[in-house]
């Protein structure tokens, strides 16, 4: 341990990138960066995970960095951080698809439009079935191991992209670019057996208003949609656990697609 900490002291520098890299993955995913969570948690987290790749890592020998001034210092420091934020951000972008555009989309068919709960972590109404998601998500993405998958790539990323040694490619914004499209279309894909369920409701309460015009079709439509929606949800929760883990299989290859569209200088 004293040997450790003697390579901290002498390779302050490096420390400090290390540190603001694992704080923007930190803050910015959606998996570490809970704002309920305690803030005495996230120092804690970030102290002993970048302690655990100085003392078991060979961080320090991949790295000498040339340092001549405070600004340099300041610029490298935020580009790390920047780093770490954009790692965090797809991990972000993937639970954002499931959280708010699945979930208004079903909301709005089933007739829970007009519902919402209070989303601690973006401090904003969000629907009431991405909730639903979000937590089914959360759940299977610990229960497959997926945090520890998250360390390893920040772990591989340091393989990569040593402190202070970045290159960034300018085919990251394409990488970028795309997962925002594929988490769009993603979210979609999560919504259409309901809205398709909740189309069909409509078109069969509209051949029973041409046969009974009598019926009231405000009263009885809008709590049929919403118990055939929530049927047919609860049908495909286990559609749904396979589907997550194949999301997030290609969030962690996304990660490592942006990790390596970085290199050495």
């Amino acid at each position: 341990m004293m040997a450790v900490l003697e390579q901290i002291f002498l390779n302050f520098d490096t420390m400090l990138l290390v540190l603001a890299r694992i704080s923007g993955i930190v803050f910015v995913s959606m998996i570490f960066g809970r704002r309920n969570v305690p803030a005495v948690f996230y120092i804690g987290l970030i102290i002993s995970l970048s302690y655990i790749l100085v003392a078991y890592y060979p961080l320090f020998g991949q790295s000498s960095l040339e340092i001549n001034s405070y600004a340099q210092l300041a610029f490298l420091t935020i580009r790390e951080l920047t780093i770490g934020a954009i790692m965090g951000y797809i991990n972000l972008l993937m639970f954002s698809a499931l959280l708010l555009l699945a979930g208004q989309l079903i909301d709005t068919h089933i007739g829970f439009g007009v519902v919402s709960v209070v989303d601690p972590q973006h401090n904003i109404q969000i629907p009431l079935i991405g909730n639903f998601y979000n937590v089914l998500a959360l759940v299977l993405f610990f229960a497959v191991n997926g945090h520890h998958s998250l360390i390893r790539l920040l772990v591989y990323s340091y393989e990569i992209m040593p402190p202070g040694k970045v290159g960034i490619d300018s085919g990251i914004s394409i990488i970028m670019l795309n997962m925002f499209i594929e988490s769009f279309v993603l979210g979609v894909k999560l919504a259409v057996p309901v809205i398709a369920s909740a189309l069909l409701a409509e078109v069969v309460f509209g051949i029973l208003i041409r046969v009974m015009p009598q019926m009231n079709i405000f009263i009885i439509g809008l709590p049929f949609k919403i118990l055939l929606g929530l049927t047919i949800l609860f049908l495909m929760v286990p559609i749904y656990i396979d589907l997550f883990e194949g999301i997030f299989y290609d969030m962690f290859k996304a990660i490592k697609n942006v990790i390596q569209g970085m290199g050495i200088q």
